[in-house]
């Protein structure tokens, strides 16, 4: 005791104890399991939101598996506005036109058979043969997945950006989880009955191999990061950087998913004598992929990487600029298909996002 105090008195300090910790210094461990606890109440209207893009699907899905099966606007803009939050709520306004004319030309398609042609005539109607039968319009766009995966961008990943710099809470981070559609268990399973990954979840997942790295095992450290981090007012930085990180991948998982889906379709195109339900397959793969851009092409150009100029160019080489400008119908009554265009769109998503040689190798497949 005497020696302490000659030391303090000595030196003129203020305590002999052990240095405070630095008031910069991060308080939290940042690696571990995602907690769950609290989940469910954080996050519930963010996950109603997913039933709800179900919900406004179902109609739609029905009406393409059976021809005397028909739905109408009234039912699709009720399911699209329905609830607190909506759909319709989180859309960006960018997109509601396109949303607006992708109902009109579903509408219009439904219950009729479309029979390619060019140029093109009619309203469009379903093509394909058993599960894998879709309605398009009469330019070959598949309309229900501009519908569907337009959102993806238009809502889910646009609120999310939206909501990025306020997100400082770990009831915040959770309704991140919900819209990027994981649980805390981040279980990389899309075919479970519960819990399992959803939205582009479910696509982070598809473009990573299992016990391997990739998109899926990224956001999840990511998430986890920033949710761990939001318990502490010390661990600012330490979530603000796995925020950036969560945007930048989130972004990344919605492109990689187009270049699958190019690249799938060119292959089963480049088949001239492949069966309808592949044919139909492959034009199903092609509007899905453009519908994903479709959507981030309505968020800001600050809450995304690819440029609008990019995007035109991409979806001009998909042969969807827009629904009433699309040649997509082409790919099926010229014989053989030209795909040049699919593989120059995958090219050029490679050079927009710095897809390295392997990660384009990956995309090839859907894990």
């Amino acid at each position: 005791m005497l020696r302490c105090l000659l030391c303090c008195s000595l030196l003129a300090l203020a305590s002999c104890d052990p240095p405070a910790p630095s008031a910069g210094a991060c308080d939290v461990t940042l690696t571990g399991a995602y907690p769950a606890e609290g989940f469910a109440a954080n996050a519930a209207g963010e996950l109603a939101l997913l039933s709800r893009l179900n919900a406004l699907n179902a109609p739609m899905r029905d009406a393409e598996l059976d021809v005397a099966v028909t739905t109408d606007r009234a039912t699709l803009e009720r399911l699209f506005a329905d609830g607190t939050p909506s759909l319709s709520s989180i859309t960006a306004p960018a997109f509601r036109p396109v949303l607006d004319e992708a109902i009109s030309a579903f509408l219009a398609a439904q219950g009729r058979a479309w029979a390619p042609v060019n140029p093109p005539m009619g309203a469009g109607g379903r093509f394909g043969a058993g599960a894998s039968t879709w309605i398009f319009s009469e330019r070959g766009v598949d309309l229900r997945q501009l519908v569907d995966k337009g959102l993806y961008g238009a809502a889910f990943y646009g609120e999310a950006m939206r909501r990025l710099p306020l997100a400082t809470t770990p009831a915040s981070i959770d309704q991140l989880v919900a819209l990027y559609g994981a649980t805390p268990a981040f279980p990389q399973n899309d075919t479970t009955a519960e819990g399992r990954d959803e939205l582009a979840a479910k696509y982070a997942k598809r473009r990573t191999p299992a016990g391997d790295e990739g998109p899926y095992t990224r956001l999840r450290d990511a998430f986890v990061r920033a949710r761990r981090a939001s318990e502490s007012p010390r661990c600012d930085a330490e979530r603000v950087a796995a925020l950036e990180l969560v945007k930048a991948e989130w972004e990344r998982v919605l492109a990689s998913t187009v270049v699958f889906y190019a690249l799938s379709a060119a292959t089963k195109l480049q088949d001239p004598n492949a069966p309808l339900a592949t044919r139909a397959g492959a034009m199903h793969d092609l509007g899905e992929g453009a519908a994903f851009l479709v959507g981030l092409r309505a968020v800001p150009q600050e809450d995304r990487r690819v440029t609008d100029a990019q995007l035109e160019q991409v979806l001009g080489a998909l042969r969807m600029p827009s629904l009433r400008a699309a040649t997509a119908h082409e790919l099926l009554t010229v014989v053989p298909a030209d795909v040049d265009g699919l593989l120059s769109a995958a090219e050029r998503l490679e050079a927009a996002y710095g897809f390295t040689e392997r990660d384009v190798a990956r995309f090839k497949t859907s894990y």
